[in-house]
């Protein structure tokens, strides 16, 4: 009896996205990764903030009248993903909010402080550009090169202010809405 081949062994698969580590923001949509030299910006995210799931498919078995499993169609599920950003710095205001009032400073002093800021509405804001995202350990990145997103403000105990930024990701003008990347291996000397 002939032996069983392998072609790939597990050791080949040892290629993970461990936990997510620093996300970056792009304010162009499909930028192109193979010409990209900038982000615009590192949005800080909580250690325990973000939600990350490109949704599971909604799948339609096709029965005949035996009761037997014909066939299956699927539809796209929704994607669930979400970033607390724990910051308050114009930059970011500005990015998740709509601005209305610009820098105002208050006259008087409380406890010898003064403060100033601007004023944002809290109607919803459409946020468009890409992210790239590097897992912990920098093996892995991922890319959403055409995203849309919404925010909305949350305060509450034991954590800071934060952002919850609720991701759409979208086909670029490749057809793809995400980019899984692994650590480039180059050999020495090269």
């Amino acid at each position: 009896m002939a032996e069983m081949t392998i072609t790939t062994k597990l050791a080949e698969l040892k290629t993970l996205f461990n936990q997510m580590k620093e996300v970056y923001f792009l304010t162009v949509p499909n930028a192109d990764l193979a010409t990209l030299k900038a982000f615009d910006m590192e949005l800080p995210v909580l250690d325990d903030g973000v939600t990350f799931d490109t949704g599971a498919a909604d799948i339609s078995k096709i029965k005949i009248t035996t009761g037997a499993i014909w066939t299956s169609v699927a539809n796209a599920g929704d994607a669930d993903i979400q970033f607390q950003v724990p910051s308050v710095a114009g930059k970011i205001n500005d990015l998740l909010m709509n601005k209305v009032v610009e820098t105002v400073e208050m006259s008087a002093t409380i406890d010898g402080i003064t403060y100033e800021g601007e004023g944002y509405n809290v109607e919803p804001k459409k946020v468009i550009g890409g992210l790239f995202m590097r897992s912990e350990d920098r093996a892995a990145a991922l890319f959403l090169p055409n995203i849309e997103g919404y925010s909305n403000f949350v305060s509450e105990r034991e954590k800071p202010g934060y952002f919850n930024v609720a991701v759409s990701p979208l086909n670029d003008t490749n057809g793809a809405a995400i980019y899984i990347l692994r650590k480039k291996v180059t050999a020495p000397g090269a």
